[in-house]
């Protein structure tokens, strides 16, 4: 039934990614004290389906409108959307050359304020990168890649050493 109201939806079966059954064991409770006994009274199974779609507006209509399998009767829990930006191999050497070029207008800047100017580069490593939620001011050292907003802020981080003259 899930299956047949996604693709209703417009989501196609090749987006459709069904994940392992999962089984929690119910054990009875004695009727006289409460507490829980050896006795399995039931299971309970649960699949979770995930949409892999590059239509985003669509599966976050999905996400939204989900409660119409409940209406129908179906245990149905929908989980907010999460948007992964999938480029980001192509925009890695363009964010690190503008990295680049502001740390160098930095050290300039910094040097400037004590007289002095920068010389030559000694040394230069990529740092992590921050795909953040617009206007977040959020960073952590080990990078962040925020899944939860659709529009996404990425900042490349340089560490570079001049020598000074």
């Amino acid at each position: 039934m899930v299956k047949n109201y996604l693709i209703q939806k417009g989501v196609s079966e090749n987006e459709i990614v069904y994940l392992p059954v999962t089984t929690e064991t119910i054990y009875a409770s004695d009727p006289k004290t409460g507490m829980i006994t050896r006795d399995i009274s039931g299971y309970v199974l649960r699949q979770s389906i995930e949409i892999r779609s590059k239509e985003v507006d669509k599966v976050t209509a999905i996400s939204r409108e989900s409660t119409e399998l409940i209406e129908k009767g179906i245990e149905f829990e929908s989980y907010p959307p999460q948007y992964y930006y999938t480029k980001l191999n192509e925009l890695k050497i363009d964010r690190l050359a503008e990295a680049a070029k502001d740390a160098v207008n930095r050290a300039q800047k910094i040097a400037a304020s004590t007289g002095a100017k920068i010389g030559h580069l000694r040394s230069t490593k990529m740092g992590v990168f921050q795909i953040t939620p617009k206007n977040s001011t959020e960073v952590s050292d080990y990078g962040i890649n925020d899944t939860s907003s659709l529009e996404k802020e990425i900042t490349a981080v340089v560490d570079a050493e001049f020598a000074l003259q």
